[in-house]
């Protein structure tokens, strides 16, 4: 691969966690491509932390995850308090995950594993060079870049990618609109070390009280992601939006400036389990959220991907991961698409498969964020009576969990998804043989299954080429689509005949776009 221009076909604007893994997957699946960003140097900052489950099992896909699990802090439980009261301590452990777990690691870390990753496979981040106008036609996108001694040039690509955030120039450009709105809240934020706590390393803590929202996140290493929410001394924020992760720095006087150390110190001694002492700030800041999305993703040769396609609340630690899963999602269509293996079309799935997830992701961090900051007294005593009542429920929980993890997150409902199956009235009428005909107990274990859609979950497989147990999550490693072709837990001759069939056909038709893979419950075949 090169980021030669002359040989570019995807231009990627932004070079934070969602850009670094679009060039990173177009890489891997064949496409050269530049990737600019307009700062010199990369973030220092913690920034966004949680890295959930969906994410890690996209991380191994993509090769980096060893790294990952190497630096980050695993966390396995998350408690809640009202009025300093527990109310909450679920464990991860159960997720239907090989990584049943949130790891906490620096943003910093991860843009430099990603960077590191998409080195090795040709591609070096362009700093200091800024998109500052674009215009398209119906083959090619013209870029004038501006470069840190001044000069500019003008760059034709076949496609460009936004990932510059929620300031996004493109998005800017092309005059998409990004409505929403901004929370009253002012958000105070400190990276410190903690002194003087027993609380765990791999544990979350989120406190509620009438004085307001108190987080602690640990990300390893002694050190600690401190959130409070305030009502404002600050003054009001402008009404830009903000630039990561939902997250806006605001513009304060000098007199204000961003929160002291010992400010911090007061919110933890008033609203924390008492009993500790923060010092060494690598980072204090005052933010203002805002909850804002476009109404397209495309808009012709163009995509915008992460911030520059939604914002919200840091609640939950959603924003870096929706955005990564946004170029995960769309960087295998657009190499189809571009080495001539599927139409244009295809492309639209994109919008259509992410902007639902956007939007349950606003609705779900909207609601975590008002309930935890209402001001109102009798709002906030139905709360404290209530919430214990809530999650005290199995089913709450599990769903709070899946949602979380994103391993919820499902295309059920995309064009390029369907779902064809006999009905079981249908599959037990006359003129059927009983051996071609399936079994009840097995229909009715298929129908509770994965729906088309669905996240493939993992899954202990013996392969007798190798001799050996694999993991499914192994085998669907790389960059083909894999049919499955599964006997199900009865195979019959028939029904092994018409799998052989199927699988022959589609490795003359599809391969090497499509590798398949036969599975049967024994060594029957």
């Amino acid at each position: 691969m090169t980021n030669s221009p002359k040989e570019c076909q995807v231009l990627i604007v932004g070079a934070g966690p969602v850009g670094l893994t679009m060039a990173h997957e177009l890489v891997r699946h064949g496409i050269s491509c530049r990737i600019v960003e307009k700062n010199a140097t990369a973030t220092d900052q913690s920034r966004a932390l949680g890295i959930h489950a969906r994410t890690l099992e996209i991380f191994e896909n993509m090769g980096i995850l060893s790294e990952v699990l190497k630096q980050g802090q695993k966390i396995h439980v998350l408690n809640v308090y009202v009025q300093k009261r527990r109310i909450l301590h679920v464990t991860l452990d159960e997720l239907e995950s090989p990584y049943p777990f949130v790891i906490s690691l620096a943003q910093s870390e991860t843009e430099r594993i990603l960077a590191k990753s998409l080195e090795e496979r040709g591609v070096k981040i362009e700093r200091e060079v800024e998109l500052v106008e674009v215009v398209q036609d119906e083959g090619n996108v013209k870029a004038t870049l501006k470069y840190s001694d001044g000069s500019g040039v003008e760059e034709k690509v076949q496609w460009l990618i936004a990932c510059d955030g929620a300031h996004s120039t493109v998005r800017h450009r092309l005059n998409m609109a990004f409505e929403g709105s901004q929370y009253p809240e002012t958000f105070l934020l400190a990276d410190v070390a903690l002194h003087n706590t027993s609380l765990p390393q791999d544990e979350l803590h989120l406190f509620t009280e009438d004085a307001g929202f108190f987080g602690i996140f640990p990300f390893g290493n002694g050190r600690f992601r401190l959130i409070a929410d305030v009502v404002s001394k600050y003054p009001p924020p402008h009404s830009e939006p903000p630039s990561e992760s939902g997250l806006r720095p605001i513009k304060t006087t000098t007199r204000l400036g961003d929160p002291s150390l010992e400010e911090i110190q007061k919110i933890a001694d008033a609203r924390g389990p008492g009993n500790i002492r923060v010092s060494d700030p690598h980072w204090l800041a005052a933010f203002s959220i805002h909850r804002r999305k476009v109404n397209h993703y495309r808009k012709g040769r163009i995509f915008l991907a992460g911030d520059a396609a939604h914002i919200h609340s840091p609640a939950g630690g959603q924003g870096m991961n929706t955005g990564i899963q946004d170029a995960y999602n769309l960087a295998w269509k657009l190499a189809l698409v571009i080495k001539g293996a599927s139409p244009l079309k295809l492309l639209d799935s994109y919008e259509l498969e992410r902007d639902a997830v956007a939007e349950n992701v606003l609705k779900m961090t909207d609601f975590l964020t008002r309930v935890n900051t209402m001001r109102n007294p009798v709002a906030r005593s139905i709360r404290t009576r209530l919430a214990p009542l809530l999650v005290a429920q199995e089913v709450i929980q599990q769903r709070m969990k899946r949602n979380l993890s994103e391993l919820a997150v499902n295309y059920r409902k995309s064009p390029i998804v369907a779902e064809h199956k006999v009905s079981l009235i249908r599959a037990r009428v006359p003129g059927h043989t009983k051996e071609e005909l399936p079994a009840i107990g097995e229909w009715f274990s298929f129908e509770h299954g994965p729906g088309a859609g669905d996240r493939a979950p993992d899954a202990n497989l013996f392969d007798p080429a190798k001799s050996r147990v694999t993991r499914l999550f192994e085998v669907l490693q790389g960059t083909e689509h894999h049919l499955l072709l599964l006997a199900g837990a009865r195979a019959t001759t028939a029904g092994i005949k018409s799998l052989v069939e199927i699988g022959n056909y589609m490795i003359d038709q599809y391969s090497p776009w499509v590798k398949v893979h036969f599975v049967a419950a024994d060594e029957s075949w």
